[in-house]
């Protein structure tokens, strides 16, 4: 599980310093930390992140405008969104824009959060398993319609 770039975005530093701790100990050794949406989507275009974990309640930015950019820009990444303030309507946003996750804050435990990190993760390893496949399949079959 330590071959992911995880970012967490949240323009609380202490509450982002403590979960980047958590999931550190938990063995996600590559955290980043972000508290300004705007430099944190301009480091989309020059790193890889697997995971990110959004807090919806930033001043610059609304978390579903960091989930429509991150959906249009990479797919693959997993987005867990987490909110203090939940409502049915921002809930079923995120699951039509492609939320990975819909976390409450403050969690309920370590666990909670780390379960939601796990599940992302496990997700991109069952999409990489398919695309892995699916060259596979493509691959073979080009082969035995151009015999040499």
């Amino acid at each position: 599980m330590n071959e992911y770039n995880i970012m967490i975005l949240d323009d609380d530093e202490e509450g982002t310093a403590l979960l980047a701790a958590s999931l550190e100990e938990a063995g996600l050794p590559r955290i980043e930390t972000a508290s300004d949406p705007e430099e944190a989507l301009s480091r989309f275009h020059t790193r890889k992140y697997h995971v990110l974990l959004v807090d919806m309640d930033m001043q610059k930015l609304d978390g579903l405008e960091i989930l429509r950019f991150v959906r249009q820009y990479d797919p693959m990444t997993q987005v867990i969104m987490m909110t203090e303030r939940s409502t049915i309507d921002r809930a079923l946003a995120c699951l039509e824009l492609g939320a990975s996750d819909y976390v409450l804050k403050p969690f309920r435990s370590d666990d909670e959060i780390m379960e939601s990190v796990a599940d992302a993760i496990r997700r991109l390893e069952r999409w990489k398993g398919v695309i892995r496949e699916t060259v596979l399949r493509l691959s073979d079959s080009s082969a035995l319609s151009h015999p040499n």
